[in-house]
């Protein structure tokens, strides 16, 4: 079986750093939890990452490239290259991922 490495962008830290500093804030242990347990999802994608479905909203565009993990609330959105995955970003799955990308569209703009 094929070992893939994965890599976290930028963006993909900041966005794990945000969603824990928010949790911290009203629970520690719970925060602590959710690092653990986003960070062993990612790991998870050295086996089998196209284990995984396409990003839905993107692949009525046809970006087939880019697939998630959802876990709890969050939508873990990374893209397989050779041996590689990218994490690319973590959103919460309650808002519009047209809307979350267009903001970061903006904010790389400026």
């Amino acid at each position: 079986m094929q070992k893939y490495n994965v890599y976290w962008t930028d963006d993909a830290i900041d966005d794990l750093t945000s969603i824990i500093e928010y949790i911290f804030k009203q629970n520690q242990t719970n925060a602590k939890a959710m690092y653990f347990a986003i960070k062993e999802q990612c790991r998870n994608l050295e086996q089998l990452p196209f284990r995984a479905r396409v990003v839905p909203e993107l692949e009525t565009l046809g970006m087939m490239q880019y697939r998630e993990i959802i876990y709890k609330r969050w939508r873990i959105i990374y893209t397989v290259e050779s041996n590689k995955v990218y994490i690319l970003l973590i959103i919460d799955s309650r808002q519009d991922i047209q809307d979350q990308l267009v903001q970061r569209i903006l904010k790389e703009n400026k």
